[in-house]
């Protein structure tokens, strides 16, 4: 019976150590790919809520929140143009998420000045979009794959929005120090 125990202890140490260094592995072959490659960064259009008012009737209530996520589009563009060097950066609106997972991203790229990318590379990227992560719950700018699957750690993945419990960041804030880990897992990984 002792054996027994200690041979389903050694499986599944075994098999936690196989996962960590695969983990290891794809975060290599993820940072070595982005800093070769592009980040596409999704931007949310909020289409489903402001058709849902136009529907209702409620075209004051749509317009706001088409002004509102039209302002916070910006400002994480222009947190990317002043605050982030690690790797070429695309920018598309989530409406048009099929179409890049599918690989056709021809006209529907832009970059830092808004201006549509002419030829951009479709194969090699990670995408990446404030939103909540998938493990935690805790609202960062969070990169994927090309799938949108959240990536894991070591890679640096996740970047917290709140600084502490009470406070959230700029976005500015947010993406210099996701630059910043970026470099430093690279400086790590090379």
């Amino acid at each position: 019976m002792k054996l027994k125990n200690q041979l389903i202890v050694l499986f599944i140490v075994s098999q936690t150590i196989c996962f960590g260094q695969e983990f290891k592995q794809d975060s290599h072959t993820y940072i070595k790919m982005l800093k070769n490659g592009t980040l596409f960064v999704r931007l949310k259009t909020s289409d489903l809520s402001i058709t849902a008012l136009k529907k209702q009737g409620k075209e004051k209530e749509a317009e706001e929140i088409r002004t509102k996520q039209e302002a916070e589009n910006k400002a994480i563009v222009e947190a990317f143009k002043s605050e982030f060097s690690f790797c070429t950066v695309y920018f598309f609106y989530s409406n048009n998420s099929d179409a890049i997972k599918s690989g056709n991203c021809k006209d529907l790229l832009f970059d830092t000045n808004f201006q549509n990318v002419v030829s951009p590379n479709c194969s090699d990227f990670l995408v990446g979009e404030f939103d909540e992560s998938e493990t935690t719950h805790i609202s960062a700018f969070i990169i994927k794959d090309k799938n949108y699957n959240q990536l894991k750690s070591p890679f640096p993945f996740l970047t917290k929005t709140n600084a502490k419990i009470v406070s959230t960041r700029s976005k500015a804030d947010v993406i210099k120090d996701l630059n910043k880990r970026l470099n430093e897992f690279w400086a790590k990984n090379q």
